[in-house]
Formats: structure tokens, C-alpha cells, sequence
């Protein structure tokens, strides 16, 4: 039955990439998904949304596997449907772009986009880890006959991105290669996502809590439990007391890809100092951040934009490099000293960093990474939709 079922499958999504190349493309349909069809988050929802919401002549339509977003989404006053039906693939089939946060063949039907249709990868952050083709390089794997059949019969599944984002020269040249996307063909504009760091007011508050956001990186696969604190000396009811003395809060966002410990979940879920954020796009809330917590996650990139304290708290940075991925540069060169390498370090850092901010040191060396990730911004609310609305109008 499975077998039968593959079958139908590549026959019937061969037969609709075939009408993917033959059919005229509308100059003004532009399509959008994100996070393998099941979320309504990122590069690709903020484009979308300015894209919607600025007038522009384009029909704007998010593409959704998941029916729940879709009815979401509507509710918004924007235009979505589900991925297989009838509009939906339309609206694929006569696209004249497609956008997309992680891949063609995750985000969106990728049979309903035929060569016609100009694919812009947003991507979903600047890499301090290697990725792509500088993780698994160019070699093919040998297949048997059933798996040559199978790539004979979906070619829509070969990764493709006609374009691609940057952020600035240097982060250019380290997509471009990691993508083997052409320098000309990776367009420095920004991330849409950060504009939120422009329309936004980012005047800390005195009167509401010191809020800090802990962001790590992904480990192992998808759905992989990640636990960064027992390990690391994270004792809850000695840092629950000491952030509230502090007026602190600390907010925990793991990885979309990973599950914290389900132990110090139960643990904090009654606790107001810390907790963990479940939302489905952190760029929605995160100018409300007076600081930063990271180890290896590309987010400190675009929190750099802020102005606003970084953290980094490398606790397993020897392991990390030998067990995961290499890294593009070396860690000291790309981050902000004192690193705090156990919980008890982390929280007295953030503690002194709130009641006395950062050294004159450290602002220095924050604004000079800012300006190598990231091109001089223009004036405006939304200067990196800005640029790639221009830059898309003039191919």
C-alpha cells in the first residue's frame, strides 16, 4: 500500500510540475511560506506582511500546510491558503515569486513551482556555525535504481534559490558560498525581520523588570531533547530569588528543533521570574529585551541592531566544536568577552550588567561587530523590506 501510495504520488505531482513549466507565470502573484509549511513566522512573514500592508501592486498569498495557520492568517485580513488545495496550487503554479525561509521543497508545494518562478531563499538568520554545502559539501550520494527513479521523477525536489539574502559584504560572500549562490545573485538588503528593531520603540523601561532573553542554539535533530542546565550548575530556586531581588527576568527560548528538559519545565511553570516562551515568532516581542543570552546562535546577529547588551555563555564551546559543527570564525573574534561558562557565572554577569551596564570596552567592540554583519541601515520603519522590494523591482 505504501508503495502504491509513492507511486501516485511522483505520478501525480510529475504530472503537475509539468504544468508548473508550461503555465504563464502572473507578474503579480508572489507566494510565501515558511518553516516547512508549519509556521507563520520569520523573514518570510514580515515580507509578506509588508508587502500586504504597503499597497504594492502584488497579490501577497501565504502558502500554509497547515489549515490552522491558514484560518489564522485570514483572521488578519491577509490572503493564505492551504498548500494542496485547489487555490493553493494555483496560486503556486502562477506564481512569479516564491519565498521562502528554509528550502523550495520545505515550505511551499515544491511541484507547483516550475523554472518560471523566481525562488528568493530569505533564509531565517546570519550562520555563526557552517551550513549547507560547508557542512555536507558537493558530494552526491550513490543511489540504487529505485532512488534514480524517484529523482527522475521529482526534479523539482533539487535544491534551488535563484536568490538569496545578506546582510552586509561580509555575511555576501559567506552565504553566497555556503549556498553556491552567486555573489550577484545574493542580494545585501537585510533581513525583513529586523525591521522590527526601526518601527519599534526601543527605550528601556524603568519601571518594568530588567528582561532578558536566553536563546541557545540548536543541538542534534528535530524534536531533540537539549538540556543546558544541569549540567551547568543551573540551580532554579537560588536564581529564581536572586533575579527577583534584581527586579530580572529571564526568559527561555530554546531552539525551534529542540525540547527543554521536561523536568525544568514542570519545574518553572509556575515561576513569574523565569519562564519559558513558547510564541511562534520571537520577532514579534523581541524589542521588548533590555539583554541577550546566547552561545552559538546566529539571533545575537540581529539583536546587534538593537544596541542592547549580548551575553554569551559558551558552557560546552570545546565539546560543541568536536561533536556539532565548526564554526565560520574563531569564537573570540565574532563574540563579546567575559564569557560565563556555568549558570552561577551567567547570572552574577547579568545581575552586574543591570545595575552598573557595560564597559566603554565593550561597546566599542559591539559596535564594530555591527558593522562588519551589517550594512549601513537608511532611514525609515522598514529600511530592509525597503531595500528588497527595490532590488526585486529592478530584475
Amino acid at each position: 500500500m505504501d508503495k502504491l501510495r509513492l507511486i501516485i504520488s511522483l505520478i501525480t505531482d510529475f504530472f503537475i510540475y509539468g504544468v508548473a513549466i508550461l503555465l504563464p507565470k502572473h507578474p503579480q502573484v508572489w507566494v510565501f511560506g515558511a518553516w516547512f509549511g508549519e509556521r507563520y513566522s520569520d523573514n518570510s512573514k514580515a515580507f509578506f506582511e509588508y508587502v500586504s500592508n504597503s499597497k504594492k501592486t502584488q497579490r501577497a498569498i501565504w502558502i500554509s500546510k497547515d489549515k490552522n495557520i491558514v484560518k489564522a492568517v485570514r483572521t488578519q485580513g491577509y490572503e493564505s491558503y492551504y498548500a494542496l488545495s485547489a487555490p493553493g496550487i494555483w496560486f503556486q503554479l502562477r506564481s512569479n515569486y516564491a519565498f521562502v525561509c528554509q528550502a523550495l521543497q520545505d515550505d511551499l508545494h515544491a511541484p507547483c513551482i516550475g523554472p518560471k518562478t523566481k525562488v528568493v531563499n530569505l533564509w531565517h538568520g546570519l550562520p555563526l556555525k557552517k551550513i549547507m554545502y560547508d557542512v555536507f559539501g558537493d558530494h552526491a550520494k550513490k543511489k540504487n535504481m529505485k532512488g534514480l527513479a524517484i529523482d527522475f521523477l521529482s526534479p523539482y525536489n533539487k535544491r534551488r534559490n535563484d536568490y538569496l539574502l545578506a546582510t552586509s559584504i561580509e555575511t555576501q560572500a559567506t552565504l553566497s558560498k555556503a549556498f553556491r549562490v552567486d555573489q550577484s545573485r545574493t542580494l545585501v538588503t537585510g533581513f525583513p525581520r529586523n525591521d522590527v528593531f526601526f518601527s519599534t520603540d526601543m527605550q528601556a523601561t524603568t519601571t518594568q523588570p530588567y528582561k532578558c532573553i536566553y536563546m541557545p542554539t540548536f543541538r542534534g535533530g528535530m524534536g531533540s531533547a537539549c538540556d543546558l542546565f544541569t549540567a551547568y550548575n543551573f540551580d532554579f530556586q537560588l536564581f529564581e530569588k536572586t533575579l527577583a531581588d534584581h527586579n530580572i527576568k529571564l526568559v527561555l527560548r530554546m531552539h525551534p528543533v529542540n525540547t527543554p528538559p521536561e523536568k525544568l519545565a514542570n519545574m518553572i511553570k509556575n515561576s513569574d521570574t523565569i519562564v519559558f516562551d513558547y510564541s511562534g515568532d520571537i520577532f514579534d516581542t523581541i524589542t521588548e529585551y533590555d539583554c541577550m543570552i546566547t552561545d552559538y546562535s546566529g539571533a545575537y546577529f540581529d539583536f546587534l541592531l538593537s544596541g542592547k547588551p549580548i551575553l554569551f555563555a559558551p558552557f560546552d564551546l570545546k565539546d560543541y566544536l568536536e561533536k556539532e559543527r565548526d564554526l565560520y570564525y574563531p569564537y573570540k573574534e565574532v563574540t563579546l568577552e567575559p564569557y560565563a561558562l556555568s549558570w552561577p557565572a551567567l547570572i552574577s554577569q547579568l545581575v552586574e550588567l543591570k545595575e552598573n551596564g557595560p564597559s566603554s570596552d565593550y561597546i566599542n567592540k559591539y559596535e564594530k561587530l555591527k558593522n562588519l554583519f551589517h550594512a549601513p541601515v537608511s532611514q525609515g520603519s522598514t529600511p530592509f523590506s525597503d531595500a528588497l522590494y527595490n532590488n526585486l523591482s529592478e530584475l
